[in-house]
């Protein structure tokens, strides 16, 4: 059974190029995990884009990020694909 997906999105009024933050929850059968605070960002004239929560770590003197968690590569492209359909939905309401 696929794994259900649910967000949670908020505009954020924030420093540039970062627009939204987003809540996701992922059910399945027996379990759900939530991913709090996938970023989504957003250039004029380029389309946006999301990412998982990371961690920033400076190496050799030059700031760089790490991913705090591994999801299969069809399951992140669903995640991020319904993160950026939220933001695309609220964007179109206002």
């Amino acid at each position: 059974m696929d794994t259900e997906i649910k967000i949670n999105l908020a505009l954020v009024n924030a420093k540039a190029p970062l627009c939204a933050l987003a809540d996701v929850i992922l059910r399945w059968p027996g379990g759900d995990l939530t991913i709090r605070r996938c970023a989504v960002f957003e250039k004029r004239g380029e389309p946006a884009w999301a990412t998982f929560p990371r961690i920033p770590v400076e190496k050799n003197g030059k700031k760089t990020y790490l991913p705090l968690l591994d999801l299969s590569r069809d399951l992140k492209q669903r995640v991020l694909e319904a993160v950026l359909a939220e933001y695309e939905r609220k964007c179109d309401a206002l």
